[in-house]
């Protein structure tokens, strides 16, 4: 735990911004010029101080009760009045605090209360963050995050393949010109996600800081857990989004505009299974050109009855074949099956190797392909669910299309809420986004 005396050393040392961007450094949060960690879409990151995750500090090692004291004073409590809490402008992502030119802080009891409720919601977020990520989660796995500033339904507009359209020029030819028609699929409505967790002034007296973080960690993993839903139905095909020039499809299907599907009969076994799937991927047609479209399958999702096949099949060094021959190499049938003559084995390395790296595998996609159909499942037995299997050229066949990251914003609460609940912090976490259908010719399912 984090002393007090220490804390508030360092308070005075460095003043309100410089304490809130070292604390926001060392949780992982932001560099130490206060810019916040992101990835390329936009998510935010948890990256430990010069790389060494030893240097980063956990929510846990916080007192809500020492940190009130050592920045506001012994006298937090009579200073969080409605009054002064209406006055203090938290802007989203602390920026009068992180960024340079805080000047919307002038006053020191509002610069303290300001700094106090900035860290909070920085140790907040880190548990907001960890429940998010969620380790079990594979959404992201599944399907790349893109984003996108339309709400409604839009348009993502491509153009179409040439096709074998070049032609011999023979001198004094003119070179012939080829156009680009249209394709476009249709985007779904985006949706919004989102929970809040309150920090009560009877939470940081009572310094409660540890079920403080358990509740943000509980709001991160089910904004989570709603995403991860919501992609898995879009991947398994309980949810078909795909809608190519105005015609919707189901996501999978076994003829027509594609072919995608097989239904029965290959059920994960050997290497063979997986040469009928890449099959598949070979006789991939575009449909405005009819030519083949190429295709570089590298993943694989199985559930668990077939999870230890599928590492066997895929990590195995060497494949083995042993056959038999039903007649004498003479000719004749044998009349006992002690005279059948082996035909011999034949070992040859594994030709599967190294396709689709590990097998992915999730208990909530066993769990949607057999839910009813009434709660939005495939209804599947579970005998069928456990021996279904995909495998896919990732970031091509789906994406999650969205408009902002996961989000954790604070607030001061208004004067009702202060009065009647004794509310010290409002956060709110929130997404929004929705997972589409882009290309369903680069993924295949398969049924045993």
């Amino acid at each position: 735990m984090i002393a007090k005396q220490s804390t508030r050393q360092l308070y005075e040392s460095l003043g309100p911004t410089g304490f809130v961007r070292k604390i926001y450094h060392a949780l992982g949060l932001a560099n130490e010029q206060g810019k916040r960690n992101r990835n390329a879409v936009g998510n935010p990151e948890i990256r430990a101080p010069k790389g060494d995750k030893n240097l980063l500090l956990s929510p846990r090692e916080f007192s809500l009760k020492d940190l009130a004291e050592a920045v506001i004073g012994e006298d937090w409590s009579s200073k969080f009045t409605p009054d002064v809490l209406q006055r203090i402008a938290l802007q989203e992502e602390q920026r009068p605090i992180l960024e340079a030119g805080t000047n919307a802080v002038t006053a020191t009891a509002f610069a303290n209360i300001n700094a106090f409720t900035s860290v909070v919601t920085g140790l907040l977020e880190i548990s907001v963050m960890e429940g998010w990520q969620n380790p079990e989660f594979i959404a992201d796995q599944l399907m790349p995050s893109e984003n996108t500033r339309m709400f409604q339904g839009r348009k993502v507009i491509g153009t179409t393949r040439l096709g074998d359209v070049g032609e011999q020029r023979t001198p004094g030819m003119p070179t012939k010109r080829a156009g680009f028609g249209e394709r476009w699929i249709q985007q779904p409505s985006t949706v919004e996600n989102a929970l809040s967790c309150e920090v009560t002034q009877e939470a940081v007296y009572l310094d409660l800081t540890g079920e403080v973080l358990d509740h943000a960690n509980s709001v991160g993993e089910w904004i989570g857990y709603r995403k991860e839903i919501r992609c898995i139905d879009a991947f398994i095909g309980a949810v078909n989004t795909y809608s190519y020039k105005g015609t919707s499809f189901n996501t999978y299907i076994s003829a027509g505009y594609f072919d995608n599907f097989i239904s029965a009969g290959n059920e994960l076994v050997d290497h063979t299974n997986i040469e009928l799937v890449l099959i598949k991927f070979r006789d991939m047609l575009d449909v405005e050109t009819g030519t083949r479209v190429q295709i570089t399958p590298n993943r694989m999702l199985v559930n668990q009855e077939k999870l230890f096949t599928a590492r066997a099949i895929l990590g195995a060094t060497e494949t083995e074949w042993r056959g038999t021959n039903t007649t004498y190499p003479g000719g004749g049938v044998p009349t006992a099956s002690a005279n059948v003559v082996p035909q011999g084995v034949r070992r040859f390395p594994n030709p599967v190797a190294g396709l689709f790296g590990q097998p992915l595998a999730s208990p909530l996609v066993y769990q949607r392909m057999t839910d009813t159909a009434a709660s939005g499942g495939l209804a599947l037995s579970a005998t069928a669910a456990g021996k279904a299997w995909f495998v896919w050229e990732y970031g091509k066949p789906f994406k999650y299309a969205q408009n902002w990251p996961l989000r954790v914003q604070q607030a001061a609460p208004n004067q009702l809420d202060m009065i009647d609940r004794g509310i010290v912090l409002f956060v709110k976490a929130d997404e929004r986004g929705i997972p589409m259908v882009y290309e369903p010719r680069r993924i295949v399912q398969s049924r045993a």
